[in-house]
């Protein structure tokens, strides 16, 4: 018999755990959608202001569920993060309603650390299972690269990502200022190493 996966299962727990915990602190109303500004523009009756998130999760959960059969077998790694990328989006989303409602400000800046945060961890989780990067390898050219330098890059890849995705959670919790400057330095600096070491692989 199939289980749904621990992530998925630990990511909806966290989630009706927090909302369940901080709902008697929630006022009537809460927002529910914000403005490019994290400025709220709508707002719902609490009860189903926390129901929405944990229901799209699981909705979604049982979607790859039962999807995963009629995904081919070469594609299923891919099949499965995507709805790991969704489900922790919509627990981000989630968690930021119950702190905006329990009075806490959350500035872009810190959505925006907190999501580039978990996506960069998640893609590091998915190259550290996936064998499809050595065909993309082999798209830029790493045709003629032994199997020792592609693992190298792979490794140097997943390490980068995870850094810089520790990184951004860690600023997203301390942040005191604007976190753009550091988001595009972040970013340079990765593709930097990513494909420079990439590049001096292959001519190696």
């Amino acid at each position: 018999m199939k289980k749904v996966g621990t992530f998925p299962s630990m990511i909806i727990f966290i989630t009706v755990v927090a909302s369940l915990a901080c709902y008697p602190l929630l006022p009537a109303e809460i927002a529910v959608h914000f403005g490019s500004d994290f400025s709220p523009d709508m707002f719902m009756q609490k009860w189903l202001g926390l129901v929405l998130m944990p229901f799209l999760m699981i909705m979604f959960t049982g979607t790859e569920y039962y999807g995963k059969e009629k995904v081919k077998e070469e594609s299923k790694l891919e099949f499965e993060y995507c709805f790991r990328l969704l489900l922790v989006l919509l627990a981000i989303i989630q968690l930021s309603i119950i702190a905006y409602g329990l009075g806490y400000e959350i500035p872009t800046g810190r959505f925006a650390l907190i999501a580039a945060g978990s996506f960069m961890l998640l893609v590091a989780a998915y190259l550290s299972y996936s064998k499809k990067v050595f065909l993309f390898l082999r798209m830029l050219g790493f045709k003629k690269v032994d199997a020792y330098s592609k693992n190298l890059w792979k490794k140097i890849t997943i390490i980068t990502l995870t850094v810089s995705g520790l990184s951004c959670l860690i600023l997203a919790i301390f942040m005191r200022n604007d976190p753009s400057y550091f988001m595009m330095s972040m970013f340079l600096g990765l593709c930097i190493i990513v494909v420079g070491s990439g590049v001096y692989l292959n001519k190696k």
